[in-house]
């Protein structure tokens, strides 16, 4: 029987691996798309705005006065506005471009990965090693008149090494979560462990007032999940149901 219940959970723990490197793909493959979009819509703004000013020969000023020059200006102003936006939709295309490549190439440890618990173990034991090593030679170091290594050196790993204990007993106590669904005041609120979201679905768009609130409580809209969701937490899901409670009017 328990070697049995262990067979499950090694398959279950499998699943939620496999499911998240799918997630991981699918980020990828969507931040990809949006860079590649916005790269192109850079390129054609890019080509309007020079577009605009090929009917105007080069170097030729605004004629102050003459019947062209309301024309004149405002062409220039279409051509700098579409030159503004080639330029901000370069960078969009940039910075989901630089989105997708640490998808892949991510070194930091996502609470909402299945093996986070034992990469940060494993990174404890690393830290832990190397402090225990700087200690010796410092001993040595003090024994023989040499330079050892400075304080902070040490009091920075003693930082890491504590983090990284903060958030092993945080995610242990995720584990004890279940996950729920429920509804109130017309709003489903979810438990979503596997994107490790406290998640709201709203009936349509709710108040200015309420999304209001709902920021300065640390949720953000998802578009990808079309809900309001912050990280999870037992806090995160006592202020939720908190402030679904509050609510009067409820969505528009």
């Amino acid at each position: 029987m328990i070697l049995g219940g262990m067979n499950k959970m090694e398959t279950t723990k499998q699943e939620l691996i496999q499911r998240y490197k799918e997630k991981q793909e699918n980020k990828y493959d969507r931040y990809l798309e949006i860079s590649e979009r916005a790269g192109k819509e850079s390129i054609a703004k890019q080509e309007s705005s020079n577009s605009m000013l090929s009917c105007i020969p080069m170097g030729q000023p605004v004629l102050v006065g003459h019947h062209s020059e309301n024309a004149h200006r405002n062409l220039l102003k279409r051509s700098w506005n579409a030159m503004d936006k080639s330029v901000e939709l370069a960078s969009k295309s940039q910075h989901y471009a630089d989105k997708a490549e640490a998808t892949l190439n991510n070194n930091s440890i996502s609470s909402d990965n299945p093996e986070a618990v034992d990469l940060l173990k494993e990174k404890l034991d690393k830290l832990e090693l190397e402090r225990t090593k700087i200690k010796e030679f410092n001993k040595k170091a003090r024994k023989e008149k040499t330079e050892p290594y400075a304080r902070y050196v040490l009091a920075n790993l003693s930082q890491n090494i504590s983090s990284v204990k903060k958030r092993i007993e945080h995610l242990g106590r995720l584990d004890s979560i279940e996950e729920t669904e429920e509804t109130i005041n017309g709003v489903v609120l979810k438990v979503n462990k596997e994107d490790n979201r406290v998640q709201l679905f709203f009936d349509g768009k709710p108040e200015e007032e309420v999304r209001t609130k709902l920021k300065r409580n640390g949720f953000r809209w998802s578009p990808y999940n079309s809900c309001w969701q912050r990280q999870l937490s037992a806090w995160a899901i006592k202020l939720s149901r908190d402030l679904l409670n509050e609510l009067k009017g409820g969505p528009n």
